[in-house]
């Protein structure tokens, strides 16, 4: 990798993380859907303000594409981002809970199009925003002190950032630096209206049914996913080959997540660093190899393994496939199907958001862990349940029918940074 390529790179990651971990700390409020001892919860704080990111970050990228802005204008809104984090970070000791969403939200919008207008930046936006959806909360727990109850009375819509402080001065720099080797650039013309209206109509369209999900008939995590995937799949089929290919594979993804029944839980802080690591090689191995429809096999096969405990009576193959596998499968399926167009991409980002909020738990006679210190309350436990066979069995079909899709649409192309997606 050149100079340039590193810059470009070092953006979209950084600009990716810090937009998640924004995203992913948003105060929710759960809906839940309790049958035989099983909850499903919700959390709509995060998905709502991944999709008020995603607009404002297709308004963005619009504007600056009609413009033909040069990318020292991309800096700057970048780093105008930058400071609407920093805010958010700034104004917890008031508790204005309503500002700190607002900002946070467009802060993480004008990231978000930083990150993805240049099209090398894509692969590493999305592996970073996918690494703060899926670890942030971890990486929190990794690095802080259990804490006790009255240091959660204060209203707060994301935690302190003390340890992010490194990444913001990170993400200065490498806008800073990608500025001085492409700033006289301009930015691409405008994306087709086709992947314009992914970009707006995706995350509309998630917003509506956040909004309608007390109104949803029976469980809301089966009516969601049957609407993502009907909605997804014609998305692929009717966009352009590459943003088609990118939709399918992002579909594929969020199978994976939407049934890992890990949730929140995980190894300690060496084995978050793994999990990192192996998501960050399989981008780069899957940006060398383009081969899409194996990442996407693969993830198929993380999927079926949730069958393994009820198979062989034993949850080892399953941990280590939704630990382990799972995020090299991830990495690997981003790295091969992008570039695409940077509306498609904005507009997909909310899919793996929405996928992460539903948590599959189950309630444990017990109390609750002693090191947290609850000083007056006795809470319940919760641990990670596995869910239903019909869960896994459903994204294992769903993934195995994207990757058939994706190889459908197989084809010779000739240019080889945005049209070699699927090769």
């Amino acid at each position: 990798m050149n100079g340039r390529a590193i810059a470009v790179a070092s953006v979209g990651a950084l600009c990716g993380y810090l937009s998640g971990y924004v995203i992913g700390h948003t105060r929710t409020n759960f809906a839940v859907v309790s049958s035989g001892g099983r909850a499903s919860w919700f959390g709509s704080g995060p998905a709502l303000s991944a999709v008020a990111a995603a607009l404002v970050a297709v308004a963005i990228v619009v504007v600056l594409s009609r413009l033909r802005a040069r990318y020292l204008v991309v800096v700057a809104v970048g780093i105008a981002g930058l400071a609407m984090v920093v805010a958010v970070a700034a104004t917890q000791a008031a508790g204005t809970s309503s500002v700190q969403s607002i900002l946070g939200g467009v802060g993480a919008g004008l990231l978000i199009a930083t990150a993805v207008i240049r099209p090398e930046g894509q692969r590493w936006f999305v592996v970073g925003a996918m690494i703060a959806v899926l670890y942030g909360f971890r990486i929190d727990q990794s690095v802080e002190i259990p804490r006790r109850y009255g240091d959660y009375l204060s209203t707060r819509t994301v935690p302190d950032l003390p340890d992010s402080w490194p990444l913001l001065v990170a993400a200065v720099l490498a806008l800073l630096a990608a500025g001085f080797v492409i700033g006289q650039e301009r930015v691409e013309p405008v994306p087709s209206r086709r992947a314009l209206a992914v970009g707006a109509g995706v995350p509309l369209g998630a917003g509506a049914l956040v909004l309608a999900m007390g109104e949803l008939p029976g469980n809301p995590s089966v009516t969601v996913a049957v609407v993502a995937v009907v909605g997804l799949t014609a998305l692929g089929w009717w966009l352009p080959r590459p943003d088609g290919v990118y939709v399918l594979a992002m579909l594929a993804v969020a199978a994976v997540i939407a049934v890992d029944p890990s949730v929140g839980d995980g190894p300690d802080r060496v084995g978050v660093s793994v999990q990192i690591g192996l998501m960050a090689l399989g981008a780069f191995v899957g940006a060398m190899y383009r081969a899409p429809v194996a990442g996407i096999v693969l993830c198929a096969m993380v999927t079926v393994s949730g069958l393994a405990p009820a198979l062989l009576d034993s949850g080892a193959v399953a941990e280590f496939a939704f630990r382990f596998a799972a995020p090299t499968a991830i990495g690997f399926v981003v790295g091969a199907s992008l570039p695409a167009a940077s509306a498609t991409v904005i507009g997909l980002s909310v899919v793996p958001v929405l996928a992460h909020s539903f948590e599959r738990r189950v309630l444990v006679a017990g109390y609750g862990d002693p090191e947290f210190g609850w000083p007056a309350v006795e809470a319940d436990a919760y641990t990670v349940a596995p869910g239903p066979a019909s869960a896994f069995l459903a994204a294992t079909v769903t993934a195995l029918g994207c990757a058939a899709l994706v190889r459908w649409r197989r084809q010779p192309v000739a240019d080889p940074l945005v049209h070699s997606v699927g090769r």
